[in-house]
């Protein structure tokens, strides 16, 4: 729990200080995109390894990614809130769809 608490905390500053950098032109904007798409895969990844308490685990990340939107771009808070959802219909619609064979 602690490292997964450790890399939230990371991440969220990372992405505050290189939407910064993007704010401030001192990086190119696809920079900032190759970071956020690193930053999402890995939380998929870290998201999809945890079986059973998975959902409860996104429903955490979608509370803390909207309790941290004023630290966020705008791009970086839609992918945060919408992935985690996505996944938590496709991890339903493969349960009911188990459940009923």
């Amino acid at each position: 729990m602690a490292e997964a608490f450790s890399g939230a905390v990371i991440g969220f500053a990372l992405a505050a200080i290189i939407d910064s950098f993007a704010k401030d032109g001192l990086i190119p904007w696809y920079i900032q995109g190759l970071f956020s798409l690193a930053g999402i895969l890995g939380s998929l990844g870290t998201i999809n390894q945890f079986k059973s308490i998975g959902i409860l685990y996104i429903i955490g990340w979608i509370i803390g990614s909207w309790l941290l939107k004023d630290l966020l771009g705008p791009v970086d808070f839609v992918l945060l809130i919408v992935v985690p959802i996505a996944i938590i219909v496709v991890r339903l619609w493969f349960w009911i769809a188990g459940k009923q064979r």
